[in-house]
């Protein structure tokens, strides 16, 4: 099945190890670091691990391994690791630095705090966690500030050299140290990690290029973590703002836009309640840190200090997922940059899991995973990736039926469409993976989104989420489409939702066909039908030959008529005019970065005549970000200016050239 690597849904392989923690409390942001031993006299040797909620694994002082992988505390993964190539014969050493988040974001969800693990060669444990591991609060990084970087990402760490003297990564525990706690309520069946960890590649140094200001290029957009040779006072504080742009003094209105804390320009490091930064304090001497536990996402860094401080470098690790590129050859220079630009992109959005953007979020929506899996069949041609994103999205649950607005998360904010673009996202899957098995699994969670959306129907249509703050009604940047953020909205039928409603039953009808489920397909079918007969009644306009946004309004946009072209409602002559109309730009709401793939196919599904129209436009608009000196591709073609000077320089779902730069029989 186009490689997809099969894995046990559940398998628990520690045969002795239990959850443990430096005590029962349940304090954030908490770091704490465990250590252990044992004897190797040759084979190999395997480590299970898991903990909520990140951690740094260390064999005989050199790092071996990194990265929780962000799940449920429902639903479990642990890490198989190799360490025998850590390994030596006779004694080695185990350091583990755990880090509790303990405060729930759009990336994580919170559980209890807890680590547990297993060492073993031939089927027998070699060192396992219990009572008997010892541990202590780690001295070096500042527990329980609970500093945020953005809602979505969670926080910040504060490291203080002076407390690395009491750290031997490869020697014996460390002093202070006292036996672990069992701790009960954490789970007792686990899955293992559902696709690769994630690889370093070699340091990326950024380049000093404002001696004053003590800004650093890495030259390109870059995604890792941080490293940096320093000497400041003991007791300094070094902060280290990272951002996407720079802004200098003079430079205009982008002065004004981006004005810095101290009016001399830089990278920006605050953005309204958003603190784009992590802090060090010095201890007098040179020190070199690394950390592997929070992913930067940027091109710039800035440092500043409270008292004089000497930079002898600073840059990246950059990491990426493991992929290979599927080779691809424009016709000309630019297409090429543009597609190798996609990709780029892509990947820099491409971790444990899909992400939106590696600057301000790292957070999986369906949207944004929708176009990027659509991206990643052609660019990659894996499977594994992509499958385990939407079983970590299905793991969500909620009493209403519907997604968090991100997995894994229980952010109480929903975009209900977000929840029908799951549906119609994992029946594409399966159909260009062949891996029917995902249907299986989570069918009834895929039905049961659905029926929430049809026993709202009134008369034949199903309104927005009115009336409820928890529900965001949002379907692409721009004024008509963004709904009201954490705002009770007055009930409305648009022509969105209810389009994307019937493209999701079209969805679930090949899914039930996939299931053996005759009777469900037929019944959605049924649905989908009148539906679509309604959507016509109610919002298409006669005279104009195109369908309203709104049942009770005038307006008019690109995306509800690809929509309506896309789900059936439109045929014929009507879907032929509206491609027309789109080609010819007679829409007043044209359709953004991230909903471009819907107004694609839609004039795609009509007629294959318009592709040099889609490419000409790629061309434009791509054309127009590299012009600008962009390394990789934005959340919306204003770029940085957006949201208020919010906006994303690399965001995943502005990837989708990469599906329709080619001929129609290379398509996925």
């Amino acid at each position: 099945m186009a490689g997809i690597k099969r894995r046990a849904p559940f398998v628990f392989k520690m045969l002795k190890s239990k959850w443990i923690w430096l005590n029962d409390r349940d304090d954030p942001d908490q770091y704490v670091r465990f250590y252990d031993a044992f004897r190797y006299d040759g084979g190999t040797v395997s480590m299970e691990l898991s903990c909520d909620s990140n951690y740094e694994l260390y064999i005989n002082g050199e790092l071996a391994a990194f990265g929780q992988y962000p799940d449920f505390p429902h639903d479990k993964v642990y890490d198989t690791l190799d360490i025998t190539r850590f390994c030596v014969k006779g004694k080695n050493t185990v350091c583990i630095l755990v880090w509790y988040y303990g405060i729930g974001s759009m990336t994580y969800c919170k559980g209890l705090p807890g680590l547990i693990y297993e060492i073993s060669s031939a089927g027998k444990p070699l060192a396992f966690s219990d009572g008997s591991t010892l541990c202590r609060k780690a001295g070096d990084y500042v527990c329980g500030r609970k500093k945020i970087i953005t809602t979505q990402l969670g926080l910040s760490y504060t490291y203080d050299a002076r407390g690395h003297a009491e750290i031997n990564f490869g020697a014996d525990a460390a002093k202070d140290c006292r036996p672990a706690v069992e701790v009960a309520g954490r789970p007792k069946e686990m899955r293992v990690r559902p696709n690769k960890k994630i690889a370093l590649r070699d340091f990326s140094p950024a380049a000093l290029i404002d001696e004053k200001r003590k800004i650093y290029d890495l030259g390109q957009e870059t995604v890792g973590y941080l490293s940096i040779r320093f000497r400041a006072p003991a007791g300094a504080v070094l902060n280290i703002s990272y951002g996407e742009y720079v802004v200098f003094p003079g430079d205009g209105e982008a002065e004004l836009l981006f004005a810095t804390e101290n009016g001399e320009g830089g990278v920006r490091r605050k953005i309204h309640n958003r603190d784009f930064s992590v802090e060090l304090i010095g201890n007098g001497d040179w020190f070199e840190f690394r950390n592997f536990m929070r992913r930067l996402g940027c091109r710039y860094l800035q440092v500043s200090c409270d008292g004089p401080a000497e930079i002898d470098y600073i840059g990246l690790y950059p990491a990426e997922y493991p992929v290979k590129i599927v080779e691809y050859k424009a016709d000309n220079a630019l297409r090429q940059r543009i597609y190798d630009t996609c990709v780029r992109t892509l990947r820099l959005c491409m971790f444990e899991h899909y992400e939106d953007c590696p600057w301000r979020e790292q957070a999986l929506y369906t949207l944004d995973s929708r176009n990027q899996m659509l991206c990643g069949y052609k660019a990659f041609g894996e499977y594994e990736f992509p499958r385990s994103v939407l079983k970590l999205i299905g793991s969500d649950r909620r009493d209403d039926g519907l997604l968090h607005i991100c997995a894994p998360s229980r952010d109480d904010l929903v975009i209900p469409f977000f929840s029908l673009i799951y549906i119609i996202e994992t029946e594409e899957y399966v159909r260009y993976s062949g891996d029917g098995s995902l249907a299986f699994e989570l069918y009834d969670k895929l039905r049961g989104i659905a029926n929430v959306f049809l026993d709202r129907m009134e008369n034949g249509l199903t309104p927005n989420f009115y009336g409820d703050r928890r529900y965001w009604n949002f379907y692409e940047w721009n004024p008509t489409l963004c709904g009201r953020l954490s705002e009770k909205e007055p009930k409305a039928f648009d022509i969105v939702l209810n389009s994307a409603l019937s493209m999701a039953l079209a969805s679930l009808t090949a899914l039930a066909g996939a299931v053996g489920n005759a009777q469900d397909a037929q019944r959605f079918t049924k649905l989908r039908e009148k539906l679509n007969e309604k959507i016509n009644d109610t919002f298409y306009d006669k005279t104009e030959g195109l369908y309203r946004t709104f049942s009770d309004r005038g307006d008019v946009c690109e995306l509800g008529n690809a929509m309506a072209v896309l789900c059936g409602a439109a045929d014929g002559w009507c879907a032929r005019n509206i491609c027309d109309r789109l080609v010819r730009a007679e829409l007043p709401i044209p359709t953004t970065l991230s909903m471009k793939a819907f107004k694609y196919d839609a004039l795609l599904s009509v007629d294959e005549g318009y592709r040099p129209y889609i490419q000409s436009e790629i061309d434009r608009i791509y054309g127009y970000m590299l012009n600008c000196g962009a390394t990789s591709f934005w959340e919306t073609i204003k770029g940085a200016r957006d949201f208020d000077s919010a906006g994303s320089l690399c965001h995943g779902w502005s990837a989708i050239p990469i599906i329709y730069m080619s001929r129609r029989s290379d398509r996925v």
